[in-house]
């Protein structure tokens, strides 16, 4: 018998989403969190059609995923030796507080360590974090994988030079990310069959 998604899990993820684009806002500036908000909007549509409805298989996503993790940490490391914020406060008015070590902490360290986290809560025998995880992954891949790229190539065009801080290296986790995507996208497949096997089946039983 197949697991009915756990209302709770949208609700939460709303709330804590919500919560921590008001807190970005306040910390990186409103520039910054259009692309990781937007990324987070698109991701949880996303997810309520997808990973909330039916599970991601692990053997499908891990390896891609942790190479998304891997390429992102490489186009983090640019950003942070080329000063993001600093480029980033030539085009938009951004808080103080955005800064070299709120770049290492925040958006490398912590955001990096949950998306690590995801994969822990996917495999998790509790339906709740592994629906959630689902969502962090999709955030992801949505986000540091494919927005971030729009935004980065949108940049230089805005301050009229050929470079902006992360532009060398934007490329690997898109992708990373795409490739990533298209295999929670069969996963998603297969959940999709597995569900429409098991409701011919219960048919039949009756």
């Amino acid at each position: 018998m197949t697991e009915k998604p756990n209302i709770a899990a949208p609700f939460i993820v709303a709330v804590v989403a919500s919560i921590l684009v008001y807190f970005g806002v306040v910390v990186l500036g409103k520039a910054t969190m259009v692309i990781i908000g937007g990324s987070l909007a698109i991701a949880y549509v996303v997810w309520l059609l997808t990973s909330w409805r039916r599970p991601l298989d692990p053997k499908l996503v891990t390896l891609p995923y942790l190479i998304l993790i891997a390429a992102e940490l490489v186009h983090m490391a640019e950003e942070q030796l080329t000063n993001f914020p600093g480029s980033l406060a030539t085009i938009f008015t951004i808080p103080s507080s955005f800064n070299l070590v709120a770049h290492a902490i925040i958006l490398m360290g912590c955001v990096n360590a949950v998306a690590l986290l995801a994969l822990v809560a996917i495999r998790s025998s509790h339906q709740l974090p592994r629906e959630i995880g689902a969502f962090v992954m999709w955030f992801y891949v949505i986000g540091p994988g494919m927005v971030n790229f729009v935004a980065h190539v949108t940049f230089p065009f805005i301050v009229h030079h050929w470079y902006f801080s992360g532009l060398v290296t934007v490329a690997l986790p898109t992708i990373a990310g795409i490739v990533t995507m298209v295999q929670m996208l069969k996963s998603d497949a297969h959940g999709r069959a597995t569900l429409r096997s098991a409701k011919v089946n219960a048919d039949v039983a009756v």
